[in-house]
């Protein structure tokens, strides 16, 4: 890993809160580090591995597929760049990193790098470009403002080409709109119909089958995790700014999202383990991206402390990170089972999958002296998730039958 991680020592047993915020940041760096170098060094379509998932077909079209990972890192990784490079060790990190994206982002719409992300893979080009936005919406100076002025008109025409998909369900609008919002806030420029359509789609969504709900009716599936309540809000904060018209369901979606968040901390057991969410237990860590963002912004409901949520979620990341096998010899996160927690790893998905992990890592975007990192650690709430309602069985699906089934 080139070093990087020289930058700190390893973390002891002890979790005093300081401990917590190097084993976070050495833990992204894990994370980050393969896919960043290797594509600010031209060499990501050489290296990143593929053709190993039993479902995927090693091709170049699977290299595509593959490069979504640079999306959903980058989203993760963004509020730490953006506090920029100090005189510490982790701010000349920082300073590392963002070099090294600023050339990552650079070579993927270079035409002549082995890198480029052919855009003709419309689908692909989407969601790595939604996912790529919600990352430079939260590093506006250190990401976007190091870009030279050429990968910004290359970024931009790429994103734009996405224009031509028809996109299909609800994810995919909601992909569009997020695209719609990077435009605006970085070439002055969209088509809020899209976002209004995605919204609208959603909003009718949520009275049709009920699958998010209101209150103590959630269900916990991976997509309400780790896209739609996140991106839905940074989209409705994006279009707040420029157009007033959806602010009432900005007003309802905020509750929900913090009511999502005190059910996500109550899901973490004392070990780290925590209940399956449809598919999201392979998709790890990105399962907490709600309670994360929540962090970030300070907005966490009053039943939960700063302390708790930094406790739950670092049991949950050494629950993960830990395992034998989550890494394979050459630094990158796999995607078979994990050690004796067979929960955390499914054979059949592809490499990008495993990258949204990347999205619990948004805390370190605040502070090293941030309360978050400084409250004392503090146990979990263990109340249930559903006020009384339901016992949260460990690692068990949560999804309600449908009656009479």
């Amino acid at each position: 890993m080139s070093g990087h991680l020289c930058f700190f020592s390893s973390p002891g047993r002890a979790s005093t809160p300081t401990d917590d915020r190097t084993y976070w940041v050495q833990t992204l760096v894990r994370v980050a580090d393969p896919v960043l170098r290797n594509l600010s060094e031209h060499t990501l379509r050489k290296n990143i591995p593929i053709g190993r998932s039993s479902s995927a077909r090693a091709s170049s079209r699977e290299f595509i597929t593959h490069m979504e990972s640079v999306g959903r890192t980058f989203a993760g990784i963004a509020p730490w760049l953006e506090l920029g490079p100090d005189d510490t060790p982790e701010g000349k990190l920082r300073a590392l990193y963002i070099e090294m994206g600023c050339r990552a982002l650079s070579n993927s719409v270079d035409p002549s790098s082995p890198d480029y992300f052919n855009s003709t893979a419309t689908r692909q080009i989407l969601v790595n470009s939604a996912f790529l936005i919600q990352g430079l919406l939260q590093a506006p100076t250190q990401l976007w403002g190091n870009l030279d002025s050429l990968t910004r008109k290359r970024l931009i025409a790429q994103w734009k080409s996405t224009r031509t998909m028809k996109p299909g369900n609800n994810n995919w609008l909601l992909f569009c709109a997020m695209v719609e919002c990077g435009l605006k806030e970085f070439a002055g420029e969209w088509n809020f119909n899209v976002v209004k359509h995605a919204i609208a789609s959603h909003q009718r969504w949520y009275m049709g089958d009920g699958i998010y709900g209101d209150g103590d009716t959630f269900h916990l599936d991976y997509y309400n995790s780790y896209v739609i309540q996140p991106m839905m809000l940074q989209v409705l904060e994006v279009m707040q700014r420029h157009d007033t018209e959806l602010s009432d369901f900005y007003a309802t979606e905020l509750p929900r999202f913090r009511r999502y968040t005190e059910i996500q901390e109550r899901m973490i057991a004392p070990d780290g383990s925590y209940p399956l969410l449809g598919r999201s237990i392979t998709y790890r860590l990105g399962a907490f991206h709600v309670l994360a963002q929540s962090v970030l912004r300070k907005i966490l409901p009053a039943s939960l402390s700063e302390g708790q949520v930094r406790a739950a979620l670092t049991a949950a990341m050494k629950r993960q990170m830990e395992q034998p096998g989550t890494f394979d010899s050459g630094g990158w996160l796999t995607i078979g089972i994990c050690g004796e927690q067979p929960e955390l790893g499914d054979s059949y998905l592809s490499t990008p999958c495993v990258y949204l992990c990347s999205l619990v890592f948004v805390p370190l975007g605040l502070p090293a002296d941030d309360s978050f990192w400084k409250a004392p650690a503090e146990p979990w709430s263990s109340v249930k998730a559903f006020s009384g309602s339901r016992n949260i069985p460990i690692d068990s699906f949560l999804k309600e039958k449908s009656s009479g089934k």
